[in-house]
């Protein structure tokens, strides 16, 4: 697997990163301790370094089995994890659809210091490789004040990189003001909004790109026609499906770092790493894949 520089931030990441929201196991349904402590262990040993958490997922579940499972090689691994949601939502987001409001969320210096705090100590370190604002609508992204906090962390060296996993508007203003070392946003097919604008412009400010979200949360495979159509552009030798297909098309594009993905099972974590070993998609198949 490619080892890419994350921006300018020093850090080399694996092509694929391994997203930890589903190994919380409350929103996405349970999984136990031990076995996401051994997918975590197993990527590691798969070639796959980098690691993406939240205090939110599980409640911090997430990032207690991370801390279990790399507290004896915490140098290998690259541990992302985020600020920004109520911590003791994960497993409840629908009593918030419910009522049609977005989840309490709460971007206040007190409280990313507060949080950065919990999270060393669930993780079982003394630094984040790189913390990120979760989901920051634009006008907390506008504010001088969660910017200056987690800078004062990474002068601190509680965290080496600061950045936002957010929609590609917010990312766009971010990487603009010069807040960010790296962003995550979403990214694949059917969701190419970020390579227009925003990987161009963070290629050109040093800015790491985590591309999550390939598959479009599912809904890649969903409608039957554009699965027929992208099936028969792209799955031909050696590509096998268009599960594979869809992680070469984000790691295709030549500024996006690392593909990130979350998994519940072994066997998932297995076909990631296959499918994000190059090559990736030609221009062809590319010109192919965006005219969906």
């Amino acid at each position: 697997m490619e080892i890419r520089a994350l921006g300018n931030t020093g850090i080399d990441v694996a092509a694929l990163a391994l997203g930890t929201w589903e190994l919380g196991g409350l929103w996405w349904g349970p999984v136990d301790a031990n076995d996401g402590v051994a997918i975590c262990r197993r990527a590691l040993e798969l070639g796959v370094n980098t690691f993406d958490a939240s205090d939110q997922y599980g409640n911090g579940r997430s990032e207690v089995i991370l801390g279990e499972a790399f507290r004896e090689q915490r140098s290998q691994a690259v541990i992302a994890t985020k600020v920004g949601y109520l911590v003791g939502i994960d497993g409840a987001q629908m009593l918030f659809q419910q009522r049609g409001v977005p989840q309490p969320q709460c971007f206040e210096p007190w409280y990313i210091r507060h949080e950065c705090e919990l999270s060393l100590l669930r993780l079982q370190t003394d630094y984040i490789d790189i913390y990120l604002l979760h989901d920051p609508p634009v006008d907390v992204v506008q504010r001088d004040e969660p910017w200056e906090t987690l800078r004062e962390l990474k002068q601190a060296g509680k965290v080496r990189s600061i950045g936002l996993s957010a929609s590609a508007e917010a990312c766009l203003v971010a990487v603009k003001r010069g807040y960010a070392d790296v962003v995550e946003v979403t990214y694949s097919m059917l969701l190419q909004e970020a390579a227009a604008e925003l990987f161009p412009l963070c290629a050109e400010n040093g800015v790491g790109v985590l591309a999550r979200s390939p598959f479009a949360s599912g809904r890649l495979f969903q409608d039957a026609a554009t699965v027929e159509r992208l099936t028969q552009a792209l799955v031909k030798p050696p590509i096998e499906s268009l599960h594979e297909a869809a992680v070469k098309y984000v790691l295709a594009n030549p500024h996006v770092t690392a593909c990130l993905t979350g998994v519940m099972r072994a066997e998932e974590l297995e076909a990631n790493v296959r499918a994000a070993k190059p090559p990736y998609l030609t221009a062809g198949q590319l010109a192919l894949a965006n005219a969906t």
